[in-house]
């Protein structure tokens, strides 16, 4: 099971941190689409933002525990505020899909 957590700013709702984790398991491994499309959209975010973007974030990924994080010590601006959202967009869209292999929170962080 993949689970992506993303992570809000109370005040104002702007992203503050995404958090991938685990495995889909959907089948085996090299043709698991979903596992395949998490992983591109969370790279592809993470390549947007750094190619689009002057935002200062921090990315971290290992990949043989399925994990990859993406925080973001100050309020994104709003070119990344859109790329944020489009990932958002694509990730629940392949959820409601695949909700049986991943599951995505979304959070207000204090």
């Amino acid at each position: 099971m993949i689970e992506i957590t993303i992570c809000k700013r109370p005040e104002n709702k702007t992203y503050r941190s995404i958090q991938v984790s685990g495995h889909a398991d959907s089948v085996e491994e090299g043709a698991d689409l979903v596992c395949c499309s998490v992983s591109v959209l969370t790279i592809n975010l993470v390549n947007s933002l750094d190619h689009f973007t002057d935002d200062s974030f921090m990315f971290d990924q290992h990949e043989s525990i399925g994990f990859m994080s993406v925080v973001f010590p100050e309020e994104p601006s709003k070119e990344a505020e859109l790329l944020l959202r489009s990932y958002e967009l694509g990730i629940m869209s392949t959820a409601a899909q695949y909700g049986d292999w991943l599951k995505v929170y979304t959070q207000e962080e204090v």
